[in-house]
């Protein structure tokens, strides 16, 4: 699927730049793979940690790359059930 949608969406992506969103009114959960080098954890915590929400929150997946879902299935599942959902009912 990656050599197909990464050619298709590259170039919109690399217009966007996300770093300048810098208020948000909804909780943010970025859920990470550790050996994830498509998007490295050395951009998404620097731009976490000025982000203003109501909650943020960093999610490590140890044993994952870019594909935490699949590559752990049963902890990302608990993940949303546990942290991710009790914050979207409250908000």
């Amino acid at each position: 699927m990656g050599q197909l949608s990464v050619p298709a969406l590259l170039p919109d992506m690399r217009r966007v730049d996300h770093t300048a969103i810098r208020q948000v009114r909804y909780p943010v959960f970025m859920l990470l793979g550790r050996h994830d080098l498509t998007t490295p954890s050395s951009v998404i915590e620097p731009w976490l940690e000025k982000l203003q929400a109501p909650l943020k929150q960093l999610v490590w997946f140890e044993q994952s790359a870019h594909l935490a879902p699949h590559e752990e299935p049963g902890r990302f599942l608990m993940a949303l059930v546990q942290q991710v959902r009790p914050a979207a009912l409250r908000h």
